[in-house]
């Protein structure tokens, strides 16, 4: 950390508070759109500091505005959602290290007021996971309430491959666009005797399964980065032997939007004709979930800059991309956007990825991330 830029004593309050913070949010766990306890708890956070406040009609998440006598605006962005889990809703994807980074940096940027170069919108976002939240908050009129359009806005997200300390700088594409499809085929049940009266839905659903797996081998450059998967798939139970349907849930990933569009034409392509091949009724829904997280040449230069400041050059890398998504993407649609990735896996260890049960975010995590976070609004 640059000492004769940041206010060490009172980042290192921050980066405390933040711990604090983590502690507190990580066992009061909620699903997008329900978190109801998460956000009275930022809010009682911030009411401790000068803040105002932008009422986007919702029930949860919050937008505070940080005033600080300045001409342009940064903003920064956490989200607060946890995943759905059989044994409840859980903070396996470090959502709650994001928030608490944000109300570090928010006590440190509230407390260094006179040093700031922009005035600073925090953006608390629910329903991360669901990749509703951001085109919620969006709808809900967040740029027109807003008292200036932000000139930047930065989000960070946790990562376990990368060590503590460490943060990802990345020019180019960095997270995919994501695209969710919902298939029902639909036949015509019956006795297993009578095969021949019957439309079974299940084979063409297997057929159609096995398709798809073509299309990232056969319809798509090997030099193009894309996934397309099956999810899930439901038919039938043991007492009928045949069904009336079948349904099949997936997704597809890019970078590249012609790619996207090309994925796109062939999932419908594939279930269209697979389903007439075997006499069955075919409705396709495919639902875009996320744009890819795109980080500008320009934004680089800022993102390095900011992060050099941080965490000084020497833990300041570069990393590939990966093919998971996030809805931050959407705030870069209306301002310049930078996506970070803060190390948080312990060196010389196996540390599971996000979602996975084991999931954790490795201790000193904050001494990187709340600078990180802090930095744009003070350059």
């Amino acid at each position: 950390m640059n000492e004769n830029f940041f206010d060490i004593k009172l980042m290192a309050e921050a980066v405390e508070l933040a711990e604090k913070h983590k502690a507190h949010l990580h066992e009061i766990p909620e699903v997008g759109m329900e978190e109801y306890k998460t956000t009275e708890y930022i809010k009682k956070v911030c009411s401790n500091y000068d803040l105002s406040y932008i009422d986007l009609g919702m029930d949860t998440g919050l937008v505070a505005y940080l005033d600080a006598g300045k001409s342009e605006c940064v903003a920064l962005r956490a989200d607060i959602d946890a995943l759905p889990t059989d044994n409840g809703p859980n903070h396996l994807c470090g959502h709650d290290a994001h928030t608490s980074t944000m109300l570090g940096a928010l006590h440190y940027l509230c407390n260094a007021r006179d040093s700031l170069k922009s005035n600073v919108l925090f953006i608390f976002q629910p329903s991360e996971e669901g990749t509703k939240g951001a085109r919620n908050m969006i709808a809900a009129g967040l740029w027109d309430k807003i008292p200036a359009m932000p000139k930047w806005i930065f989000g960070i997200h946790n990562r376990p491959e990368v060590a503590v300390g460490d943060v990802v700088v990345h020019k180019g594409p960095l997270m995919s666009a994501k695209s969710e499809f919902y298939i029902t085929l639909t036949g015509r049940s019956g006795h297993s005797s009578t095969p021949h009266v019957c439309i079974d839905p299940i084979v063409a659903a297997a057929h159609l399964i096995t398709a798809i797996q073509s299309i990232k081998s056969k319809n798509i450059s090997p030099a193009a980065h894309a996934i397309c998967s099956i999810n899930s798939i439901k038919a039938g139970e043991p007492s009928i032997p045949m069904p009336d349907e079948a349904h099949i849930t997936g997704f597809f990933r890019s970078y590249d939007p012609e790619v996207h569009a090309r994925m796109d034409e062939r999932v419908r392509q594939i279930a269209k004709y697979t389903a007439e091949a075997y006499e069955c009724k075919c409705d396709i829904e495919i639902v875009p979930a996320a744009d890819a997280i795109i980080n500008s040449d320009e934004m680089y230069e800022i993102g390095y800059k900011a992060a050099e400041l941080a965490v000084g050059k020497e833990h300041v890398i570069d990393s590939e991309p990966c093919m998971a998504s996030e809805d931050f993407s959407y705030f870069g649609e209306y301002v310049p956007s930078f996506f970070y990735w803060v190390g948080s896996g312990e060196p010389g260890v196996y540390n599971a990825p996000w979602h996975d049960a084991n999931f954790r975010v490795a201790d000193g995590y904050f001494e990187a991330a709340v600078p990180v976070l802090s930095a744009p609004a003070l350059i």
